[in-house]
Formats: structure tokens, sequence, C-alpha cells
């Protein structure tokens, strides 16, 4: 590989750690959508409660890819602030259904245009780049993410391994 090549790839590297660490502190930050505020988990779980009224807690973990756990955690926190309801799974006593209050709903719709905005000033940050430019991108961020997948698969393996001996 060349000099200038390995450069490039380095800063491709360098610009993905960057974004992965501005993303993990978005996420720990606490964020106003409207007059209330959530943490982004908080938020992700009020939206797919909002999409798919009925949803489990298991099926939370699933979609998120959460231990069953966190969501638990999460879903507590927001029934405390009034705006998620649970009721038991007439089909199955051991399940819970969940629904947004109509706080709940005002909060999901809060956050929509939060991300709307937040869409808005992306976009327009982005306004120069040409449609050929945006596809190239969006090439090259799937094959980096099919390399982190990868690393996922790999760690997971090992990590099941490990089990194994112990």
């Amino acid at each position: 590989m060349g000099e200038k090549r390995e450069k490039l790839l380095r800063r491709l590297w360098e610009a993905q750690d960057e974004a992965y660490d501005l993303m993990c502190e978005y996420d720990s930050l606490p964020h106003h959508y409207g007059d209330n505020i959530l943490y982004q988990a908080e938020g992700h779980i009020i939206d797919l409660i909002a999409v798919y009224p009925g949803i489990t807690i298991t099926d939370l973990g699933n979609i998120l890819k959460k231990t069953a756990s966190a969501c638990s955690q999460i879903v507590r926190k927001l029934k405390e602030k009034g705006w998620v309801e649970q009721t038991r799974n007439r089909n199955n006593n051991r399940q819970y259904n969940l629904k947004l209050t109509e706080g709940g709903m005002r909060v999901y719709e809060d956050h929509q245009k939060f991300n709307r905005e937040c869409q808005k000033e992306t976009f327009l940050l982005l306004k120069n780049f040409t449609d050929e430019e945006l596809e190239h991108h969006i090439r090259v961020q799937e094959r980096v993410n099919e390399a982190y997948r990868g690393d996922v698969r790999r760690s997971r393996e090992k990590f099941m391994q490990q089990g194994e001996k112990d």
C-alpha cells in the first residue's frame, strides 16, 4: 500500500473514531424535547412504542439490541414520568404490552420535531456535496460498517468460546 493511501485510510479511521466519540457523548447527554428532558435511549424507546403500540419489553430489546433488563429499567423511568402505560397481555399472562399516554405522545411528537430540526441542520451542512459524492460516502460507510460487523461477530464468538472454557 502506498504512503498516500495509508495516510488517507488513517484519516478515515480517525474521523470514524471522532464520530463514535461524539455520538457516545451525544447519547450520554440529556436533550430537551419540547418542555421535557430525555436521554437518547429514552427517546428511542418512546419512538418505538409510538410506532408499535402494544410492543413488549422483549421486542424493544430485540430491536435495540439491548437486554430486556436494560429496556425494562428505561420503561420503568418512562412509566414514573407518566409517559408509558403497561397492560398485561391477555394471551400471555407473563407479558406486558406498552403504549404511550397522552403525555407520552406529546413527548414523541416533540422528539420527532427535534429530530427533523437536527436533520435539517445536518443536511444544510452537506448541501454543497453532489449526489455522486454523497452516494460515494454511503458506499464507503457501508464497507466500514461491514468491518465493524465483522469485529462484533469475532468478539462475540471469542466471548462465547471463552465462556465455554470457564
